[in-house]
């Protein structure tokens, strides 16, 4: 029985210990919104290679779309976006 108690006793304390904390500032502000507006970059998807097509400080770069059926680029020139702080492309579905 008393080992069973200090089991539940360690449990406990383990569960509290690792519980998490907020992440979130109390001003709102985290270290991604400084540069919010550098990290998305617009640009135009092709349907046939399935890639998007975007430019950044002039210079154009390619990242190929998600091959899912429902991410997908199903239209020439859709609009797409690449977010460069999670490496993400985003081909609009259907637009």
């Amino acid at each position: 029985m008393q080992i069973t108690k200090i089991a539940l006793f360690l449990f406990a304390a383990m569960g509290a210990v690792a519980s998490p904390i907020e992440a979130e500032a109390e001003s709102g502000i985290n270290a991604r919104a400084e540069n919010g507006a550098n990290v998305l970059y617009t640009g135009q998807c092709f349907k046939k290679d399935n890639i998007c097509k975007y430019k950044v400080n002039g210079k154009q770069n390619i990242a190929k779309c998600p091959s899912a059926a429902n991410k997908r680029c199903e239209k020439d020139k859709n609009k797409c976006t690449f977010d460069s702080y999670d490496r993400k492309v985003t081909c609009d579905f259907r637009k």
